[in-house]
């Protein structure tokens, strides 16, 4: 396909053309580019200046010489501004971020030909929205749930007291005092500790540690050659080979507190059956969250699964970075090395890239409903919102006021995601599933 513009003679033609992306090569008459390389010649000559000669006095063969390169720069991308704006015009292209010239082709004399790469949103229409297929599982809290979560409170509340065994066993607190020496014997002060504990019941405990101080008594001395690994997360310890002396200083164990209405009233309710009450409550609520959630999670995965279309490529490499960028912020604030997270970052690429993907797609879909229903956020669904807070914290009015003035746009989005969620919800196929609650 070729198009020849009346006030620039050039020439183009589609390489490919997707869903949200076009290839375009473009041709630019060598009597156009010498055109402009003129016209700008003129305009250095005009502005230039050069020792030995007055302001727009320069001769023009001193400027052509002097300027042959800046102007054939200027010249060129002049051109393929101009002949690129009249491409994507014509092809009635809207263009989404800029595009990218990844290859030109020119010489004085000679015809300019360049190659550039454009996208832009894609156009959908979005099927099988209505009627979504979703398993709603209902679990009843039982009295079993409930002396479960009872159970959970009183870990929760567990004091150590001093052990009445005299050995250490398989769930002390061992508190110890260690000493900590490299391979070759040298002394690390920035591990040495005292007065440490180490629970021998929790996962996060190393192996060694448990295995060295089974069945030891207070006052003991232990020994043990830790090899940890290179991607361990505490960036001290990754890759090291550290030798711990350790001296066994006191061993305790849990104890729970009794269930009686002492430990309802310090835990704020009345007595016994109040508590059990609230934490029936408490449990319903956490439910219906997980319910919720769930039925979202459903409807996501069935509008991507029925929905699949190019996406620009430019706005999932953002949401990868983006994606990355959390995670690294995350794993920083937990105190992980930099070797290990750029090897969990070199471990996941692919999946930052799928992720991403589907981030950006969703954000189509759900934009496409919203626009098709006509949905629309309120300023009485904005007041009735933050009223809702206001109720909830009597006595800072003004707070929320400020807070929803400050995240205005945050909160309307949050809203509009709402609105879109409850009609696609609403509209749905829900087959309900009466469960019990499993025992954690």
């Amino acid at each position: 396909m070729t198009f020849a513009n009346k006030q620039i003679d050039f020439k183009y033609k589609i390489i490919n053309r997707r869903l949200c992306s076009i290839d375009i090569e473009v041709e630019v008459s060598g009597d156009v580019v010498a055109s402009e390389v003129d016209s700008i010649f003129s305009q250095i000559q005009q502005q230039a200046k050069i020792d030995g000669f007055r302001h727009g006095k320069i001769p023009r063969n001193i400027v052509e010489k002097k300027f042959t390169d800046e102007s054939r720069n200027k010249a060129i991308k002049s051109v393929i501004n101009k002949t690129l704006s009249s491409v994507l015009e014509k092809e009635n292209f809207d263009i989404l971020g800029f595009p990218i010239v990844d290859e030109f082709n020119y010489d004085f004399g000679k015809d300019l030909k360049y190659h550039f790469t454009a996208e832009c949103h894609p156009k959908i229409e979005i099927k099988d929205y209505r009627n979504i297929p979703i398993k709603k599982e209902i679990f009843e809290i039982s009295d079993e749930n409930l002396d479960v979560g009872i159970n959970a409170l009183r870990e929760r509340n567990a004091k150590l007291v001093p052990s009445k065994l005299s050995e250490v066993g398989e769930s002390s607190f061992v508190f110890v005092d260690y000493d900590a020496f490299d391979s070759d014997g040298k002394v690390l002060p920035e591990i040495t500790a005292k007065n440490y504990m180490l629970d021998l019941s929790s996962g996060n405990t190393r192996e060694e540690f448990k295995k060295v101080l089974r069945n030891s008594k207070v006052g003991d001395e232990r020994s043990t050659k830790i090899e940890y690994e290179t991607d361990y997360p505490n960036e001290t310890l990754a890759g090291k080979t550290i030798i711990f002396k350790i001296k066994i200083v006191e061993i305790k164990e849990k104890e729970l507190p009794k269930f009686n209405d002492d430990f309802a009233r310090d835990l704020g309710t009345e007595n016994v059956r109040d508590l059990r009450m609230k934490l029936k409550k408490s449990m319903e609520s956490e439910e219906k969250i997980r319910q919720n959630t769930d039925v979202e999670k459903q409807i996501v995965e069935y509008l991507l699964n029925n929905n699949k279309f190019e996406v620009p490529s430019s706005l999932v490499v953002s949401q990868e970075k983006s994606l990355i960028k959390k995670m690294e912020k995350y794993l920083k604030s937990q105190g992980v090395s930099k070797e290990y997270i750029q090897k969990q970052i070199e471990s996941e690429n692919g999946k930052f890239k799928e992720e991403a993907e589907k981030n950006v797609r969703l954000s189509y879909i759900l934009n496409a409903i919203y626009k098709s229903e006509n949905l629309v956020v309120t300023d009485s669904d904005f007041e009735i919102e933050k009223n809702k807070i206001k109720i909830l914290n009597p006595g800072r009015e003004s707070v929320a006021d400020k807070y929803f003035l400050e995240k205005k746009d945050n909160i309307l989005l949050s809203l509009k995601e709402k609105k879109l969620f409850d009609f696609l919800i609403n509209n749905a196929k829900i087959e309900i599933l009466e469960r019990y609650m499993p025992l954690r």
